[in-house]
């Protein structure tokens, strides 16, 4: 761009002065107000790309802003204030009324309001009690928490996606590339063209002023830097404004996937449910009561991170249950956990398939009828999780997850753009199919083993006419994420899922899914339209400046 405008600024500029001093023979052709004019209208136009970049340096700056400077460390029954880049994990932070979480965590003690807006879209504060996960970078606006770091302030996701936003910058999208290529090559043909110009004119008769003004005319008029542009300002407006939307892009390269996606793989729990179930009834065999089975349950399930197992360890909380130790603690994503009480005996919890491979003697069936209490082959149409004590099966929990308030709209408005959706999960059957048939959801795979979820994404990519995207939030959904076209992880999600997927939607719901699908389909559809102009423009004023 530079090399012609500042080509056809200083001829203009020179020739003007040779006519002035030297030749002008009576008459005077000068062209000082057009290379003014060239210069303003140059500095004009990179005031603009500037103020268009500076969209995308504000939203990192507004990233890197939730962050406090300091965190309040307790160590040995005292607290002292340590830098935030000092924190690590099994920190023990407290976090005041009115303070910034410095870093993600658990909350060890207290109960508070937190308001994750800023991450999450989120408008009302969120109720958190021990247990809970919170963000690091939302607010505390009522009660004081004592927090358990899990990673340090370094690695806390307002820090990883201030990252990606920082590189999202230096990794250029196809289109750019493209654009880049052409410009490169235009940048040469253009100066030929106004040699050949200013050649042909003299030729023609014309004076050496008529043949300058042409060849100049040719130089300003051609625009590379709008094939330049075009892709490089889109991408920077709409990488900053999926931000502001709650959806971080890894890559730019995803945005033009987003455009291009017409299947999308859904996880069930916590996607297109609240994700966080609630036990609704448990069912327990004869000579173990219903307190004796959570506790056990509780006991393994406040090592995991599974939405079944907060469920179970937030119902022994809610009845101050203490739980005995687990040792030789084991755990398969999505299956279930065993381990050993200190008196030796062993427990498992999981899904049905899990818990057949602990037991002594496999039930026909592994549910339990709430309403009659006793073993039947018919289960409800909710989850449950079976509990197995020394190989015998004692307890069934069954949950029930709510859709999310937003999901229908958001399923609606995906069938809309032309995206198909499958729900994919390691749930049972009966859930899984009852939640689809709410939402209209007709293609369901249940009882998905993590392994399992990531073959059939990689079968479905090639049987649809455009991109194959995996969206998930837990560690059983991190081999799918890399298997897709493209990986979508939420926010709420664990941080195998946020690795393993190119989008990150701060706001764990398929709602933000769909927000991420518009913003990159709006995104690409100005792309192509500014290459359009681009090329329209070039296509015309070139021969009109050559005359």
């Amino acid at each position: 761009m530079f090399t012609l405008l500042g080509s056809g600024t200083l001829i203009a500029y020179l020739y003007s002065i040779y006519t002035l001093i030297i030749n002008h023979q009576g008459h005077v052709n000068l062209f000082f107000d057009a290379a003014a004019a060239i210069t303003t209208l140059v500095l004009a136009g990179q005031w603009i790309e500037q103020r268009s970049e500076d969209k995308l340096a504000r939203a990192l700056k507004d990233l890197l802003s939730l962050t406090p400077p300091t965190a309040r460390l307790l160590s040995h029954g005292s607290e002292k204030i340590i830098p935030w880049s000092a924190i690590q994990p099994g920190n023990q932070l407290a976090v005041l009324p009115g303070e910034t979480i410095p870093t993600d965590g658990k909350i060890l003690e207290g109960h508070a309001s937190v308001e994750e807006s800023i991450l999450t879209g989120e408008p009302l504060p969120v109720e958190k009690f021990v247990g809970d996960s919170v963000l690091g970078g939302t607010l505390v606006s009522g009660g004081r928490l004592l927090i358990l770091a899990e990673i340090a302030g370094n690695d806390s996701l307002v820090a990883r996606l201030a990252r990606l936003v920082d590189e999202a910058k230096e990794n250029p999208p196809p289109f750019q590339r493209f654009a880049d290529k052409v410009a490169g090559i235009f940048t040469p043909l253009v100066l030929l063209l106004a040699a050949a110009t200013a050649v042909g004119w003299i030729l023609a008769g014309e004076t050496t002023a008529t043949a300058i003004n042409r060849a100049v005319a040719v130089l300003i008029a051609a625009c590379p830097c709008a094939l330049g542009l075009a892709a490089p300002v889109a991408t920077a407006c709409g990488l900053s404004r999926a931000a502001r939307l709650g959806v971080l892009i890894r890559d730019p390269t995803s945005l033009e996937k987003l455009s291009k996606v017409k299947l999308l793989v859904v996880d069930k729990t916590g996607t297109l449910t609240e994700g966080n179930p609630a036990i609704t009834q448990i069912t327990t065999a004869e000579g173990i009561s219903q307190t004796s089975a959570l506790i056990l349950a509780a006991s393994l399930a406040s090592s995991s991170l599974h939405p079944f197992s907060r469920a179970i360890l937030r119902a022994a909380q809610a009845r101050s249950l203490s739980f005995p130790k687990i040792t030789d603690l084991q755990e398969i994503p999505g299956q279930g956990l065993t381990g050993q009480t200190l008196d030796g005996k062993r427990v498992a919890l999981g899904n049905s398939e899990f818990l057949e491979k602990h037991l002594v003697a496999p039930e026909k069936t592994l549910r339990i009828s709430p309403s009659e209490g006793v073993w039947s082959e018919e289960g409800p149409a909710k989850s449950s999780v079976s509990l197995a004590l020394n190989g015998q099966l004692v307890a069934v929990f069954f949950m029930a997850d709510p859709i999310r308030s937003t999901t229908p709209a958001a399923i609606h408005s995906l069938k809309n753009l032309g995206i198909d959706i499958e729900l994919l999960t390691g749930d049972q059957p009966e859930p899984a199919q009852a939640v689809a048939a709410q939402l209209g959801i007709t293609r369901v795979q249940a009882g998905v083993k993590p392994d399992g979820k990531a073959a059939r994404v990689s079968s479905l990519i090639g049987t649809v006419p455009g991109l194959v995207a995996m969206a998930g939030d837990g560690t059983n959904d991190a081999l799918a994420l890399a298997s897709a076209d493209l990986g979508i992880s939420l926010g709420s999600g664990t941080d195998a899922a946020k690795e393993a997927a190119a989008v990150v939607v701060l706001k764990g719901d398929i709602a933000g899914i769909a927000r991420a699908f518009l913003m990159g389909r709006a995104t690409v559809r100005v792309i192509r339209q500014n290459l359009f102009l681009a090329f329209a423009y070039n296509t015309l004023a070139l021969p009109a400046a050559a005359g």
